[in-house]
């Protein structure tokens, strides 16, 4: 077993944590509302505290770790901090093959665990093993790839680990694009269904007869985008929106029109959605939709690295100034005047939306979004605001009032951030940090999916 190591980069802790505040002070679109008269003087000592720890730490593992815990005073879920490519870690690998682990799980009694077996998240397949013997890592269960699309990962490298807490939950470390542990925590939700908090979520895929035993198309399918029926009432999920694009959805609504036109009711299950891109739900808008609803139009923050940032991406990007034409010199112009405001190109609020057609059936709308995120939350926002829709279960997360994730690189550390507001009045109306709350509220033990039927038939029987 190799032991998590550093490369012999220079990364000097304490001028990284300078670096960063100074990154998040002006460049973070939300820092005006998230640091006040009201409360700077806590902000300031909360810093001072970090700065302290971040001169005592020479790792860039230890590092990030105080980075991290000064940014979690801003509450936001599109910030973070990675480890830049030029501070590669070398990360822990056990050696294992799929043809062994398979050979071994009987003789060592790994069905006796639903959580031991090889889980599959989108190109990623990991076996997941008791801490081996000799391992000095305080852990219960390690996730060993087997397999990876992605080029930053190879074979028997660790990709998560799990120390149990309660029950079926874990206190987790899951192993970033640079390797990097981000501590989380973990919910294995069926035999099959593994939930990383803030992360998708895994699939059991061997040994089969755990898949066979569980019958259920959701909790078979919750990790992916599907159309199911649930004793006739047809069922959206949309685990996020980027995995399959708006033509993709529309071509489902239109093989399912005339059921999900005649049902009395549908549900639209967006729980744990990541978000994505917005256009990827508008195809069952016709449906959820009972008249125009209100979008808030959005801003940016025109700080010195964000306009920069704006003009790479761009027609101006390559040319110098002096290659500008008069039009172009003129927008250019305009742009850097704007610096250190909020720039919202829209002068009023807010713009009303309604699709082409609105259909009449669906009667009602059942709508699951507990812990929907970003483009998830804009979602819940605008379906609410439907007279069919009742929205099931927990807040949302409260990660959408700044969007537009920026990064910037400062050597061993890639810092995201925010550069864009939700709407204009993000200080007095935030979603963020609490989430929309729903419509009826629904104990996350409890089986949200089943009640939220029960109640919606009920209610509908009381409306007749």
């Amino acid at each position: 077993m190799n032991i998590l190591s550093l490369t012999a980069q220079d990364c000097n802790c304490e001028d990284s944590f300078a670096k960063t505040v100074e990154t998040y002070e002006s460049n973070y679109s939300l820092f005006m509302y998230k640091v006040t008269d009201e409360n700077r003087n806590l902000y300031r000592a909360h810093t001072d505290i970090m700065r302290t720890k971040a001169s005592q730490t020479e790792t860039v593992q230890d590092c990030r770790a105080v980075l991290g815990q000064w940014l979690d005073f801003f509450r936001d879920g599109h910030t973070r901090i990675g480890i830049s490519a030029k501070s590669r870690i070398n990360s822990e690998k056990i050696a294992i093959s799929e043809e062994l682990f398979k050979s071994e799980y009987k003789g060592k009694k790994y069905e006796q665990n639903p959580l031991l077996g090889i889980w599959q998240n989108g190109g990623y397949s990991v076996a997941v093993i008791p801490n081996p013997k000799g391992s000095d890592k305080k852990r219960d269960f390690v996730g060993v790839t087997l397999e990876s699309s992605s080029e930053d990962w190879d074979k028997n490298d660790v990709k998560f680990e799990l120390t149990t807490n309660f029950g079926s939950s874990y206190d987790a470390n899951f192993m970033m694009r640079d390797h990097s542990p981000e501590p989380t925590k973990a919910q294995l939700l069926s035999k099959r269904k593994l939930s990383f908090e803030g992360l998708r979520v895994w699939t059991k895929i061997w040994p089969e007869a755990d898949v066979e035993a569980l019958d259920s198309e959701v909790i078979r399918k919750f990790g992916e985008f599907h159309y199911t029926e649930l004793d006739g009432i047809p069922y959206l999920r949309f685990p996020d929106f980027y995995s399959v694009g708006e033509a993709h959805v529309d071509s489902i609504m239109k093989v399912n029109h005339e059921k999900l036109i005649a049902a009395d009711f549908i549900i639209v299950d967006v729980r744990d959605n990541g978000g994505g891109n917005d256009d990827t739900y508008y195809p069952i808008l016709p449906y959820i939709l009972s008249g125009p609803v209100q979008v808030p139009n959005s801003g940016l923050w025109m700080s010195n690295d964000n306009i920069r940032q704006f003009l790479d991406n761009s027609d101006l990007k390559g040319k110098s100034v002096e290659d500008y034409s008069e039009e172009e010199r003129q927008m250019y112009d305009y742009v850097m005047s704007l610096k250190g405001t909020a720039f919202f190109q829209e002068q009023d609020y807010a713009n009303t939306y309604e699709p082409d057609t609105l259909y009449a059936g669906p009667k009602k709308v059942i709508l699951l979004a507990g812990d929907a995120g970003s483009s998830g939350e804009t979602f819940v926002y605008r379906a609410n605001q439907s007279d069919k829709v009742v929205v099931y279960g927990q807040n949302t997360a409260g990660v959408v009032d700044g969007f537009n994730g920026l990064s910037k690189d400062i050597g061993c550390f890639k810092l995201t951030y925010p550069s864009s507001f939700r709407a204009r009045d993000v200080d007095k109306n935030p979603i963020d940090p609490y989430g929309i709350a729903p419509d009826v509220y629904v104990d996350e033990k409890v089986d949200v999916l089943t009640y939220a039927i029960e109640h919606m038939k009920q209610l509908i029987k009381d409306s007749d």
